[in-house]
């Protein structure tokens, strides 16, 4: 690759979805994770590769995906064409970062750059880049389809790695969830960056700095995604009796503010003290058609305003009449409650392999511990290959449905499944 590229006209030369078919045979579902501290060494790829190659006993890899902090910012570029060249994986996407994780570590202001590769035997794996201006193009599911050259009827899951200053990920995730129905998609923005052209983004080898990369996998692979939003809710549910775009005027016929100010009122001093420091929550519920709302019920979304005058409130989520809404509050006890909780219930069915996306504002800005997320995911699922990194927001379903989140650990564990049992 030349240096005088511009990432414009180096993305638009590239080949925008890639597609490899693996046979299906008898060999196991493998998966390795290596990592390395150390910046600038000219080894480094081959070392990766090396330790790659023993993990998969030598056979071929089908899936590859790397995370940078910001320390190989420099190095990127050359290790994923380095890496690519050596692997020759099927698809390979990847990101820098704020922190990377790597098996029960969180790299947090260190250097880390990590790979996790894997072998799966009868899956199809179709790597891809959206630009923003593809994005608008892709205006059917029809013309999603036939840009990632993957049916609806395949069921595929996704990771997707984007960069935020670049691609607008809320309608992408609404244009994805119209061409793939109840399809779980995984993932996190880059966050190695504060203005655009910083983050690198990683697809088959190349380096790019906008837009989003991912991956679609289908066939025999089972993807389990776990979201924490790890927030409680504070007060009763309410319904929203006047609203406009991203503002709520009204709950329950009384100026948004008013109410909240009751909630407030109520809650204890530990909770107020919590809510001045880290802001209100709004918890809004995903599927009205329930009989009745819990605490996963709900997208988690902040509190960015208010008209002292009016009594609105604004939130970042559009949001209309009619829709259920309840005050939530964040803390480090919440948050780790409730990850240990939807972990223990993946228990009884062990994954060969996991990644996980934490955001930016989790870590050792929410627990008095170092590394909390990845150790909980390793306590419950064992020592498997896992990767991932601190997000500047994160990809993962609420109630079957794919939404960009905060403060949140999305997690996707993967397994073989039985196409003959399972369809």
């Amino acid at each position: 690759m030349s240096d005088d590229k511009t990432p414009e006209s180096f993305d638009a030369a590239l080949p925008r979805a890639r597609i490899r078919h693996m046979n299906a045979d008898h060999e196991s579902m493998q998966f390795v994770s290596a990592v390395t501290t150390e910046t600038g060494q000219d080894d480094t790829a081959r070392r990766l590769a090396a330790e790659v190659n023993q993990g998969l006993s030598g056979r071929p890899v089908s899936l590859c995906v790397l995370f940078a902090s910001a320390h190989f910012e420099d190095e990127v570029e050359r290790l994923a064409d380095e890496l690519h060249d050596t692997l020759r994986p099927h698809a390979f996407i990847g990101a820098t970062a704020e922190a990377v994780i790597a098996g029960n570590r969180e790299y947090e202001h260190e250097p880390a750059l990590t790979l996790w590769a894997a072998h799966l035997p009868g899956v199809q794996a179709t790597s891809f880049h959206i630009s923003e201006a593809d994005r608008h193009k892709l205006d059917s599911p029809d013309a999603w389809q036939d840009y990632l050259h993957v049916s609806a009827e395949q069921r595929p899951c996704f990771v997707l790695l984007g960069d935020p200053f670049t691609i607008n990920v809320v309608r992408l995730l609404e244009q994805l969830e119209e061409a793939y129905a109840d399809r779980p998609a995984i993932g996190g923005m880059a966050s190695a960056a504060d203005r655009p052209g910083q983050n690198h983004l990683v697809f088959d080898g190349h380096t790019l700095h906008q837009g989003l990369v991912g991956v679609a996998l289908r066939g025999a692979i089972s993807m389990e995604a776990v979201v924490s939003q790890g927030a409680r809710p504070i007060g009763q549910q309410l319904v929203i009796t006047k609203a406009d775009r991203n503002v709520i005027h009204q709950l329950g016929g009384k100026p948004a503010l008013a109410v909240a100010a009751a909630v407030l009122q109520r809650c204890a001093p530990r909770d107020r003290e919590r809510i001045e420091h880290r802001g209100l929550l709004v918890g809004r519920v995903v599927d009205e058609y329930q009989d009745h709302f819990d605490r996963g019920d709900f997208l988690i979304r902040n509190a960015i305003g208010v008209d002292r005058e009016s009594g609105a409130m604004t939130v970042n989520d559009l949001v209309r009449v009619g829709q259920t809404v309840q005050f939530h509050v964040r803390d480090g006890a919440t948050a780790s409650e409730d990850l240990a909780l939807l972990l223990t219930a993946t228990r009884g069915q062990p994954a060969a392999g996991a990644l996980l996306f934490s955001c930016a504002g989790r870590g050792t800005r929410m627990f008095p511990q170092r590394s909390h997320d990845a150790q909980a995911v390793v306590q419950a699922c064992g020592r498997l290959p896992l990767a991932g990194f601190h997000c500047a927001g994160e990809i993962g379903p609420v109630r079957s449905r794919n939404f960009v989140l905060g403060h949140t650990a999305s997690i996707g564990l993967f397994r073989p499944l039985d196409l003959h049992l399972d369809g």
